[in-house]
This record gives structure tokens, sequence and C-alpha cells, in this order.
């Protein structure tokens, strides 16, 4: 069945694009685009045809927040009922966190409270200098809640307070400096930008990069004895995989390894 609020598309080369698709609305979400994200990057997890995933938005926003009247309607149902329709943002922010597959933020316009939340659990966010982002929520009497565990580690306490407790306005320049985007390009530069991050990825193996993404989570929560016994375990299971030989032995044949396109 097509989706109402996002379009997902797979390349022949593996590369996937989640679009949050309510232009109208600015690419606001709500519960029903909650679901469909989420059962979508369950099916990219799953898929070992997907190698790299791009999210973007449709028209002129990248995703606005939550839509205002969803919230709104929520206002009378049973807290039960409140707490399962607030879980499923954090649920889906950190499902995309998490993914076994990196993400390229393709931040093709403003991004406001929820939006910054998105921006925060891509692998590589880039976005053109005129894009403004703002967690707006302390401005409307709202708190960022769900978002918060992945914006302010992202841009640190102190500049989460910089923007969180004012709602200011704040430019793509600025996101850089706090180290939410990576990476900041003329408007017409977006997508040569995206699809050289895009290139850069399937380079790499596809086993090795999941792998390395669960291993820069654990070592950054862990530390001393957990990170040793998990890095040495690591390792030693390395030397013996697939990937690793292959990657070996095509360095020194000197040629492309099989999971590079065209090879």
């Amino acid at each position: 069945m097509p989706h109402q609020t996002i379009v997902f598309e797979k390349r022949p080369d593996g590369v996937a694009r989640l679009t949050l698709n309510r232009p109208d609305m600015k690419n606001a979400m709500n519960g029903t685009m909650y679901d469909e994200a989420r059962a979508v990057v369950a099916q990219i997890d799953r898929d070992p045809d997907v190698r790299v995933v791009v999210l973007t938005g449709a028209g002129g926003s990248f995703c606005s927040g939550g839509d205002f009247k969803y919230q709104q309607s929520q206002a009378q149902s049973p807290h039960a009922e409140r707490i399962a329709e607030a879980s499923k943002l954090a649920l889906w922010l950190g499902e995309l966190d998490r993914l076994s597959k990196p993400v390229i933020g393709r931040i093709n316009g403003p991004a406001y409270g929820g939006g910054l939340g998105l921006v925060s659990v891509c692998d590589v966010a880039i976005a053109p200098a005129g894009v403004k982002f703002c967690l707006s929520e302390a401005s409307l009497g709202l708190m960022p809640s769900m978002i918060s565990p992945y914006v302010v580690k992202k841009m640190g306490a102190s500049n989460a307070r910089s923007v969180f407790l004012n709602s200011r306005v704040f430019s793509a320049h600025e996101a850089q400096g706090f180290g939410l985007l990576h990476e900041v390009v003329d408007e017409a530069q977006l997508d040569n930008a995206v699809e050289r991050q895009v290139q850069l990825f399937l380079r790499c193996a596809p086993g090795a990069v999941a792998a390395t993404k669960r291993l820069i989570a654990f070592v950054d929560r862990e530390t001393g004895e957990a990170s040793f016994r998990y890095t040495v375990d690591l390792v030693a299971a390395m030397w013996s995989s697939a990937e690793a030989a292959e990657g070996i032995d095509s360095f020194l044949q000197k040629r492309a390894p099989r999971w590079r396109p065209g090879a």
C-alpha cells in the first residue's frame, strides 16, 4: 500500500531514500508518519541490499517538528494512550540511531523542534548555508523531551542551553559549530555533497560499517575493562571474518573489493 506521509525509494546500487512527505505541513510529524517511517526503517535494517540511507524532506522544508493539531488531539486522551503516542517518536529516533546502515541527512530546508532530533541521529548531516534551525518548544509552553537525548549528546549541554531555553533561531553555520551538521554547502551543491558521502559509504564493507557503528556507541558509553574486552574480542572476530579476508586480499591484489558497486 502507498504511504500517506513518507516516500521510500531504493536505487539499484543499494541507496535508500526516505522522504518526509507532508510538504503542505512543512513535513510536520504525526502518528501516521511515525508508524510508516518506523516500519520502513525496520525494513531497511533487514534488507541486505540496502547499504546507505538518505533522509530528507519534500518541498522547501526538512521537518518543522511535531504536528500541533496532532499534539492537540492527544490532550483529552487517557494517559496510557498519550504515553503510547509520545513513545512513537522516541522509538523512531532510537531505531534510526541504532540502524545498521549509515544515515545521511539531506537537510534541504528548515529543521525545527523534532526535526532537529532527526538531524541529530544522522551519521552525516549536510545542509545549505541558508537553512535555519530552532528548538522552538519553550516559546510554545512545550519541552523538547524525546529529542533531547540525541540533540544534547550531539551539541553538548552548554550549547543546548543556549538554544533550548530561549528558542532562538540559529543558522546552518552555527549548527555546524554546535556539531549538529557536518557540512554546509551552497544550495545548488546539496545533492552533489550528499552523493559524495553516498559514494564514500559504498566504498566500505557493509558488515564492517554496521559493526563500527555499534563499536562507536559502545566505547562512547563504556570505559576501562568493558571497552578493553569488547574491542579485543571484536578484533579477534574480525581477523577471521570473510569481509576482512576479502578486504585484505583486494588490497594486496590491487583490485576493488566485491562489495563496491561495479566490482
